[in-house]
């Protein structure tokens, strides 16, 4: 018999990525997600120093930072990443740039609703910041990431696919289009997203 989770990952297009947020959970709970899903291969973290343990423990991963990223701890964070997601300034990258000792890859974080009350990029913004962002070292962009808007799911997811395809039409191809949590991921596989980030309903 499936257990739940290994039911949530069966619904999950073989084309899409998740990425297993392990906020609040500990090793011992990550290495019996992993034995129920032998296939992931993507670990996230949105803390510092929450991810100091599983980062250094499961190095055979690929490792993500999808938190807000304060700069005094930029020289802890970067030696254990492999990707930050939540890249909300052009201020930021070129930091990561200066300081990372490896070349890092990343997304940036998209305000796609505009809400004051979240951090990311305004969608305006966004293709100036990626032409400034190919004159930076030691950092490939990848992708774009959003946080969704819990009044308007659809409509958001809907906006950045095609702000994503528009800027896919004009710039180096990016594959990760990183949208949708526990609570909507099947809505944004269905509105594009090549990424989910699913925490509480695999845990």
């Amino acid at each position: 018999m499936k257990t739940l989770r290994q039911e949530i990952w069966a619904k999950i297009p073989s084309h899409v990525q998740v990425c297993a947020v392990t906020k609040g959970h500990s090793v011992k709970e990550m290495e019996a997600l992993l034995q129920d899903l032998p296939h992931l291969q993507i670990i996230a973290e949105n803390r510092w120093p929450d991810c100091e343990e599983k980062f250094q423990k499961f190095i055979n991963l690929k490792r993500h930072f999808i938190g807000r990223i304060q700069k005094n701890k930029l020289n802890k964070i970067l030696p254990l990443v492999d990707v930050i997601q939540s890249v909300d300034s052009l201020e930021l990258l070129k930091l990561i740039s200066q300081k990372t000792t490896k070349p890092l890859e990343f997304t940036f974080q998209v305000n796609i609703s505009n809400d004051p009350a979240k951090q990311g990029i305004a969608p305006e913004n966004i293709r100036q910041i990626i032409k400034e962002s190919q004159k930076l070292p030691n950092v490939k962009l990848i992708g774009l990431m959003t946080i969704g808007d819990l009044q308007n799911q659809e409509k958001y997811f809907q906006e950045f696919k095609k702000l994503f395809d528009k800027l896919n039409s004009e710039f180096p191809k990016m594959p990760i289009l990183s949208m949708g949590t526990s609570e909507d991921f099947e809505l944004a596989i269905n509105c594009g997203a090549t990424m989910v980030r699913l925490g509480s309903c695999l845990f």
